[in-house]
């Protein structure tokens, strides 16, 4: 069987010509199972989207977690929280007390919440703690009066808060 230099080059241009209409066929085919799967993922998110409807128990764990950010926001819980020693130590472990008395009461409002909302909530309950050991630190600080004076001028802390506020108050605002 002799074959020329023009059959082989046909049958390389066919073999060449079925190779390309597989990878095409097979290209086709994963296009159409990408485009399927992301229709299917976009559905599952709006479905996800639609379950987080505002029910009476998702509404009452922000508004919860609300009234804890409020609680624990520095002005509000020195106003509320006076000394009980002199001891600058004794009023800062009695504020980082009712701090995590407060945490604790609403701990259970995380099953309600988003992961990021939870997060910012836990990220402001720490910063206030440390915000109150650093300063009970402080060798300025000499007494539980100065620690409370010391705390009140401070409003770095704040923007955490403020910001764990915000972010419940966006997430209630999109489900209503």
């Amino acid at each position: 069987m002799d074959l020329n230099y023009m059959e082989l080059a046909i049958l390389a241009i066919g073999l060449l010509l079925i190779v390309s209409i597989y990878y095409f066929i097979v290209k086709s085919s994963e296009k159409k199972q990408f485009a399927k799967r992301l229709k299917h993922a976009t559905f599952y998110q709006e479905e996800i989207k639609q379950k987080r409807q505002a029910t009476p128990q998702i509404l009452q764990a922000y508004e919860r977690l609300t009234i804890l950010m409020e609680r624990i926001d520095l002005p509000k819980l020195l106003s509320r929280v006076q000394p009980i020693s002199e001891l600058k130590q004794d009023y800062a472990n009695f504020l980082i007390q009712n701090v995590d008395q407060e945490f604790d009461f609403n701990l259970s409002q995380q099953l309600y919440v988003s992961d990021e909302s939870w997060a910012l909530v836990l990220t402001a309950k720490n910063t206030v703690i440390q915000e109150i050991l650093k300063t009970s630190l402080n060798e300025k600080v000499i007494d539980a009066n100065s620690l409370r004076l010391a705390l009140l001028s401070k409003t770095e802390q704040n923007s955490v808060v403020d910001l764990a506020k915000n972010r419940l108050r966006k997430e209630v605002g999109e489900m209503i």
